[in-house]
């Protein structure tokens, strides 16, 4: 028996063989690929495995587009593809399955797969290629629908499916293959009802001036057997369409929200020009509402003042245009307590007295820190714009032994619109001790709630704590030129206007990693602007440094920029 179970072997389960790591191999195409003269309308695709579709309907594409989608199933190792009757003659159809073909087990994708085959004599084979990339942050887009047109209306975008159609892959690149030659007008669409139409105004867009020829890919390919001397002409360039959402013509009011004690924030579909609330059931005073807008224009904040009534009724406008009648309701009413059937015993009553009401407080902010920066200017922001202030009760003090002794600064409103932030700026040294004193009473927001006595202790930074640059543009456009400092998070840390080549240096600079990014800001309104496709205006252009500048403490760096428009 021993010698019986010592020869036994182990049991185990058995594996499964080898992970497959490659993707489906197409074996044969019935009619083969690329077929001229095509009348048949089955197509069968032989694969080396099994295989299944994977997001079939938001990844196909046929180009150009048919009566009807073919139908397309799977049996097996084959993918048959379905053909609708009535295609058109002459024509080059190109059914594009994305990733959609996958195999069984591993899930794996034939990329990019396609079956080609032409109604007539000829393949086309001219192509065109290119990128889609947000206009504002140049950010690639996927999934986004290139476009092509043989109308030269500018309307054909609203009214017609294209007559060529591909999508964007991986950092926006894409290829339009397997076109006729002919001059034809590119678009790129965020299409989100898939209808190949551009009929909603969520709907991002990107467009060309000009028709675009499509070309051969062999066109300026020199023959390696030509020995005589040859200058080939420079390669079609890329197409470079730079894609944005138009800004809605119509405005609407969307929402409202209520924040005690009488702060109400109105929101629009888009930047509100003249913003006015109409009151409909008072007369109040001539001031009774201050409005602060946010820095795009598509909310606005309302501070009401002097308002007694519970509930008001307004009309809200933009200019002579009224949006919309609402009701405000700024204080809701309290619920009656309910008296208990039992009766009760009579009591002594107690009059006591009225709690006299706190005197309101201001709210505000400061940039003040352990280690403020010896170049900077104090900021305080208030979250109530400001009604007065007085800047004689600000005071500077710099430690000198165990004393403060005061120092000059200045102090200034810096949002003079918003009438929120204050600046307070004075020649600070070095690694240094200061405080600064806001006595009580300094300043008063619209409710007139003010600030108590307050100090803050702060100690300056040092020189070597920093890395500087310079940056030298050169710029051979026309018109100013918003030039943006970024930090890795592409928010703006700086900003400066120029209209010409120019040097712009930034002594200061913490250490980190920093982008550099322009605008071409052709209306000089300071800022970017998006396109119009109807009046066939480009968003602004926008241009980058492509790495990341390395800053370091202590070390000085200089960087050198062509712009080329």
């Amino acid at each position: 028996m021993a010698i019986i179970l010592s020869a036994c072997a182990t049991m185990v389960l058995p594996d499964g063989g080898l992970v497959d790591n490659t993707p489906p191999v197409p074996e044969s195409f019935s009619p083969p690929n690329a077929s001229m003269n095509m009348h048949k309308t089955k197509i069968v695709v032989r694969f080396d495995e099994h295989i299944i579709l994977d997001k079939l309907t938001q990844q196909l594409v046929v180009s150009p587009q048919m009566p009807e989608n073919p139908e397309i199933h799977v049996q097996g190792k084959k993918l048959i593809i379905e053909l609708p009757d009535s295609l058109r003659q002459n024509t080059t159809y190109t059914i594009f399955f994305g990733d959609a073909v996958i195999n069984y087990k591993e899930n794996l994708p034939v990329h990019n797969f396609s079956y080609v085959f032409s109604t007539g004599d000829v393949v086309d084979s001219l192509q065109l290629k290119g990128q889609a990339v947000n206009a504002f942050n140049h950010t690639p887009y996927e999934e986004l629908f290139i476009m092509l047109y043989k109308s030269d209306d500018d309307s054909v975008l609203y009214k017609h499916k294209p007559y060529y159609l591909t999508k964007t892959e991986k950092y926006g690149s894409f290829f339009l293959n397997n076109l006729a030659p002919g001059k034809y007008q590119i678009y790129a669409l965020k299409d989100a009802n898939r209808n190949y139409i551009f009929d909603q105004a969520v709907e991002e867009i990107a467009f060309l001036d000009s028709l675009v020829i499509p070309y051969h890919p062999s066109t300026f390919v020199k023959d390696t057997a030509d020995t005589t001397d040859y200058t080939p002409p420079p390669f079609p360039k890329d197409i470079n369409l730079f894609v944005y959402t138009e800004k809605l013509k119509k405005i609407q009011y969307l929402t409202k929200k209520i924040y005690p004690p009488q702060k109400i924030l109105f929101t629009f579909n888009r930047d509100i020009i003249d913003f006015r609330i109409i009151p409909l059931d008072f007369n109040p005073d001539t001031n009774w509402h201050y409005d602060v807008y946010n820095p795009n224009r598509d909310s606005v904040i309302v501070y009401l003042m002097g308002i007694t009534k519970d509930t008001i009724n307004v009309a809200i406008a933009d200019g002579e245009n009224i949006l919309d009648s609402i009701q405000l309701v700024l204080k809701k009413k309290k619920k009656k307590r309910t008296t208990s059937r039992k009766k009760n015993r009579k009591k002594d009553v107690v009059v006591k007295k009225p709690k006299p009401k706190p005197i309101p407080k201001i709210s505000y902010k400061n940039n003040l820190s352990s280690n403020f920066p010896f170049f900077g200017e104090i900021g305080i922001r208030f979250s109530i714009p400001l009604s007065a202030y007085n800047f004689d009760r600000i005071q500077l003090y710099k430690a000198r032994d165990t004393l403060w002794v005061p120092i000059d600064f200045e102090a200034y409103l810096y949002d003079t619109i918003n009438r929120q932030k204050i600046r307070i700026r004075a020649a600070f040294g070095e690694r240094e001790k200061y405080k600064l004193l806001l006595r009580d009473s300094c300043f008063f927001d619209l409710y007139n709630a003010t600030n108590d006595t307050l100090e803050n202790e702060f100690f300056t930074t040092e020189m070597r704590q920093y890395g500087s640059m310079q940056l030298i543009v050169n710029y051979n456009g026309e018109g100013p030129l918003i030039v943006q400092l970024l930090n890795s998070s592409d928010a703006v840390i700086m900003e400066h206007f120029i209209n010409s080549s120019d040097t712009i240096n930034y002594p200061y600079l913490p250490e980190g990693k920093y982008k550099i990014k322009a605008i071409s800001d052709k209306n000089n309104n300071r800022k970017w602007d998006i396109g119009d496709l109807q009046k066939r205006i480009q968003p602004e252009a926008v241009y980058y440094i492509q790495q990341l500048i390395d800053i370091r403490a202590n070390w000085d760096n200089e960087q050198i920029w062509d712009i080329v428009e």
